[in-house]
């Protein structure tokens, strides 16, 4: 059988990329010679998996990728229960709240529910580092600590000029959400922008999900990041009952 390793080696590759990716860059970064690339991604190009350009130059994440994204949503209870607490919690807060999932150092956006002055487009199945994501640090204030301590020793790459990357920073934001019950960034992942968010907790299961909202800092008053912290909790809470039904 052959090795299928290459091949989603360059889907994971595309799916990541924030722009389209030249033959060249993809040949360096797989380690595939460039024919027996071109032969790969012009089977994935056939099957809608990848996108590639007029002159078959440039190559980007296909449409076909929609495909197990959704079933993965559709079949995912976590998912399916939020949504109408997602809902109105946005309309309550009339700011965009997400769905995130903890994914080794990582956490993924798994819904969205955008407010009408979102600027940021559509986030599901978006990546960030959860040690710098104020989703991923409500996730990792409950987590293992010797799960949180191979993160950190891992290193943190500074997002933005405002990322936080040293270790004693970094654990006394993991404190601060346990005793808050919510966790907060102001503008590590996106400058200008601040975010909240707080753990789905259900009773007898390992934390894994987390619920957030991100506003421009210019209009995150004191007042409004306490509305928001307060509703993310009760939201949260709200998730994990529907769970336990």
């Amino acid at each position: 059988m052959a090795d299928e390793s290459p091949t989603l080696d360059l889907l994971e590759r595309l799916a990541a990329a924030s722009d389209r990716m030249t033959i060249d860059a993809l040949s360096r970064q797989i380690g595939l010679p460039e024919p027996l690339l071109r032969l790969r991604l012009a089977k994935l190009v056939a099957r809608g998996w990848v996108d590639a350009d007029a002159e078959g130059m440039s190559y980007a994440i296909g449409v076909a990728a929609l495909r197990p994204i959704s079933a993965y949503l559709s079949a995912d209870r976590t998912a399916r229960l939020a949504g109408p607490i997602l809902n109105r919690l946005r309309d309550q807060l009339d700011e965009t709240i997400r769905l995130v999932r903890l994914d080794g150092p990582e956490v993924v956006c798994l819904a969205s529910r955008e407010a009408p002055d979102d600027t940021a487009g559509p986030m599901v199945g978006r990546r960030f580092p959860a040690i710098t994501a104020a989703s991923g640090r409500a996730i990792l204030a409950a987590r293992d600590p010797a799960e949180v301590e191979a993160i950190i020793t891992a290193g943190v790459e500074a997002i933005t000029s405002d990322s936080v990357v040293e270790r004693a920073e970094l654990y006394a934001a993991l404190a601060d959400c346990r005793e808050r019950g919510v966790a907060y960034e102001r503008g590590e992942l996106v400058p200008g922008v601040g975010c909240l968010a707080a753990a789905v907790h259900v009773d007898g299961l390992p934390v894994t999900d987390a619920i957030s909202c991100g506003v421009p800092l210019a209009r995150l008053t004191p007042d409004h990041a306490d509305d928001i912290a307060a509703g993310l909790r009760r939201a949260a809470d709200e998730i994990a009952i529907a769970l336990l039904g």
